[in-house]
């Protein structure tokens, strides 16, 4: 789940393969996304309140537009479920961690992977930008930690 404050917005993510956009103040669902095929384990709004980035068991992720209620981009490279997806701060990078052991970056205009990291063991069950984002943080089912340096990987 998801709250952005400006846009008065609760984002969910479910089983049922859908993503909700909840009215936070009649506390109504106003719209439900239905492009996934299999379980959204993640999902993350873009620092504006725009797009809604999803991670699902059915390998994609996927670009929600809130504004007109549509998918924007399909963003396919994983081979196993997409387990975390997290905005980079005031830009068009999004990154997926995913069970196959890797993460991704990819740029959310052409929906074109920009970069893969490698180097868990186990699934990779969360990512996250730090906030200056020149830095990505991921971890596995191991409890194994990583940061990886942006600008020294390009």
């Amino acid at each position: 789940m998801k709250f952005h404050p400006k846009c008065l917005h609760v984002v969910t993510a479910s089983g049922d393969s859908t993503v909700k956009i909840w009215d936070f103040v009649n506390t109504a669902c106003t719209f439900t996304f239905k492009d996934h095929r299999q379980p959204v384990w993640s999902i993350d709004l873009n620092v504006t309140g725009d797009y809604i980035a999803t991670g699902s068991m059915d390998h994609s992720s996927r670009l929600l537009d809130i504004n007109v209620g549509k998918c924007r981009n399909v963003l396919r490279g994983h081979v196993d479920s997409i387990n975390s997806v997290h905005f980079q701060p005031y830009s068009n990078l999004l990154a997926t961690a995913s069970a196959d052991k890797t993460i991704s970056t990819w740029d959310i205009r052409t929906g074109l992977c920009v970069q893969t990291f490698y180097g868990h063991q186990n699934s990779v069950n969360g990512c996250k930008f730090s906030v200056k984002g020149d830095k990505l943080a991921s971890c596995d089912s191991n409890g194994i930690v990583k940061v990886w340096d942006l600008k020294m990987s390009s």
